[in-house]
Order: structure tokens, then sequence, then C-alpha cells
């Protein structure tokens, strides 16, 4: 399943900010408004992807997941999504790799796109196995984004071999918004893949 969120002002251009004063010297008061499905509350092993647009037009994107191993803990998608701009500087890793650009998150736009829940209840891996399989699915995805010409932020390391059937799926899932995921490389068959994580020793 795959949700998304857009995050804009309303009746507003598509880059508009908060930072608009007016002569006075007081904030310019707009409707904001924020749409969400109720899925994204729900903790499991989660993939999700940022689509940033910047105030000068530029766009970027950041590659994520929800799962802890050291914590033994999964948050929900939307868990991710606050904190990751928040304040927190254990958590808000989108605001500090956008601020390392120069960007201000705050006069930016906004979607946030979620896929998931990865497994069932019923599965019979440990927490830590299912963290290291969904560490290998963020990097495979941050690696299709960036080899299908979308600017991806983040880095994300793994050592995990890359569930090839898995990655099929979600890859599929993305590239509904993300066209550029259906075309070239990232449009590989699950044998073609499997051939190419064999040949990178297990990675994409």
């Amino acid at each position: 399943m795959q949700s998304s969120i857009a995050l804009s002002g309303e009746n507003s251009r598509p880059n508009a900010t908060l930072e608009n004063l007016s002569a006075r010297g007081r904030v310019k008061q707009r409707l904001y408004n924020v749409a969400f499905d109720g899925a994204l509350l729900s903790r499991g092993f989660w993939l999700y992807v940022w689509e940033i647009v910047a105030p000068d037009g530029r766009t970027f994107h950041y590659v994520g997941k929800t799962g802890d191993k050291a914590s033994h803990v999964c948050q929900s998608p939307f868990n991710r999504l606050t904190n990751h701009l928040g304040g927190n500087k254990h958590s808000n890793a989108l605001n500090r790799n956008l601020r390392q650009i120069k960007i201000d998150p705050q006069r930016c736009q906004f979607r946030f796109h979620a896929y998931g829940p990865l497994f069932g209840d019923r599965s019979q891996r440990t927490h830590g196995e299912l963290c290291d399989v969904t560490s290998g699915l963020e990097k495979g995805l941050a690696n299709a984004m960036t080899e299908a010409g979308y600017e991806v932020i983040n880095k994300v390391h793994s050592l995990t071999p890359l569930d090839i059937e898995a990655f099929a799926a979600l890859r599929a899932a993305f590239a509904a918004h993300f066209d550029k995921l259906s075309l070239g490389k990232t449009a590989a068959t699950t044998r073609e893949f499997a051939t190419a994580t064999r040949e990178h020793g297990g990675q994409r």
C-alpha cells in the first residue's frame, strides 16, 4: 500500500511560503491544510520518500524507513514525518540535510510518499533481521532514485543483500508517482535484478 501526504497553502502559488510580511511587520495570515490517510498512523516497517520543492523551484528527495534495530521499535510513517522536520537533532535528519545545502525548510513545499507495512504479523524473522531487510530495500530505493535522475540528498548505508522480490514490488509502487523509476536500469525484471545483485556482491 502506498500513501501520500501533501503539505500546502490554501489557494497559494506552488512555492508559496510563510515568509510574507505586511508593511506593518505583521505575518501575512493564510489558511494551510494537510490531508493524509489514517493508515500512516500504523506502526511497522515502512519505506518512504520525501519530495521537496525549494523556494527557487529545485526539487530534492529524501529516502527513509521506519524500524530501529537498537531500540527494537517501529514507529509509524506519520511519526517520522513530524520528527523529520522537528527540533530534535537525533531525529530531524531531513531538517539537517536541507540546512546543510542552505535551504530553509519553512520556505519549502513537501510531499511525503510511504509504502508498507512491509511484513505481516506472522513473519518468522526477528525484529533485527527485518530491520536489516528493510535497510537493504531503503538503500536499493535510494540508489534506484539516483540512477533514474532524481536528486536524493541523503546517503543510505546497508550491507544487507537486496530482497529482489520485495524490491520489485516497492519499485513498481513508487514508480506510480516517480515515473522515471519505470525507465532504464530501474525497470529491470526480477531475473535481471538477481543477476545485477550477484555481480555486485548482494548490493544494487
